[in-house]
């Protein structure tokens, strides 16, 4: 065999290769993040299935706080399409199938979707809790939350929550009143407060955050004629201590989005963590939450 013609072969694929790469780089660089993201998938499926860490656990043996440290992820969502979104906004907006996949992957590696009632029920020592948990957030209120989550909602049938900010209630792009209501008469999606408009409440007096979030808390409780257990989402997660301690004078349990996940031995409801979901596969997420 003439090693140096093979040599030389070897070099002439991978200068072509190059040139390829270079090339759907610079003409369609979606294809190069279909191949990477492809890869990346195969990966975390392999790690996901060949993991004991990830074996499903017995979901009717439970737990009251302070028997086990559970760790208790809150995913954060946006906005659901049907349509995959631009890599750049990726952590906005998740395409109807990949969270429909990762609700699939939850439930099936044993996860319990449960809502903030649960949590707060556990918080205070009166109800066991599965070992693996997980709660789903949506913030603004995007009408992709009806027209696509819901749907999935009711399928799975499993509780989620969204933080909808009352000014943009029923402006284009985001769902109307009458929608919100509907969601919450199905008894599975809270409709909670993400401020009366979005803006930067670090910005503003602790008079003026309780006075907005307060107003547009009762805004929901009438517009979905029911009462509503008192949970708010800061907007850009901007806030200070003063006012996680005035909203919790004021009975108000918060969410915060700093990308960390909960855990029960030192769980906070005036402070809970959040982390973005992204347009991830289901073996990422598991892989983000284990």
């Amino acid at each position: 065999m003439n090693w140096k013609k093979v040599a030389m072969g070897i070099g002439i694929l991978f200068i072509i290769a190059v040139v390829i790469f270079v090339l759907l780089y610079i003409f369609n660089r979606n294809v190069l993040y279909d191949i990477y993201d492809g890869i990346k998938y195969v990966k975390h499926a392999v790690e996901v299935k060949l993991s004991s860490e990830y074996k499903i656990v017995d979901k009717t043996k439970t737990y009251y706080k302070n028997e086990k440290n559970l760790k208790i992820p809150i995913l954060l969502y946006h906005e659901i399409t049907k349509e995959k979104p631009e890599r750049s906004l990726s952590y906005m907006r998740t395409t109807k199938e990949n969270f429909e996949k990762q609700i699939q992957g939850l439930l099936e590696y044993g996860y319990t979707i449960i809502s903030y009632n649960d949590l707060i029920e556990y918080n205070k020592g009166e109800k066991a809790l599965p070992e693996k948990i997980v709660l789903i957030d949506f913030d603004d209120g995007y009408v992709g939350n009806y027209l696509y989550a819901f749907e999935i909602v009711k399928k799975y049938n499993i509780p989620i929550n969204i933080y909808v900010v009352d000014d943009l209630v029923g402006t284009p792009g985001y769902f109307n009143w009458e929608q919100a209501k509907e969601m919450s008469d199905s008894g599975l999606v809270s409709i909670n407060s993400h401020g009366k408009t979005h803006i930067f409440y670090d910005k503003e007096t602790k008079e003026t955050l309780v006075e907005h979030i307060e107003y547009a808390h009762n805004n929901i409780e009438k517009n979905v004629s029911k009462k509503v257990t008192k949970v708010f989402t800061y907007p850009y997660g901007a806030y200070t201590k003063e006012h996680l301690e005035t909203l919790k004078q004021a009975g108000f349990v918060q969410n915060l989005t700093n990308d960390e996940i909960n855990e029960s031995n030192t769980l906070n409801l005036y402070g809970l963590s959040r982390i973005y979901v992204k347009n991830y596969s289901k073996y990422k997420v598991l892989k983000m939450i284990k």
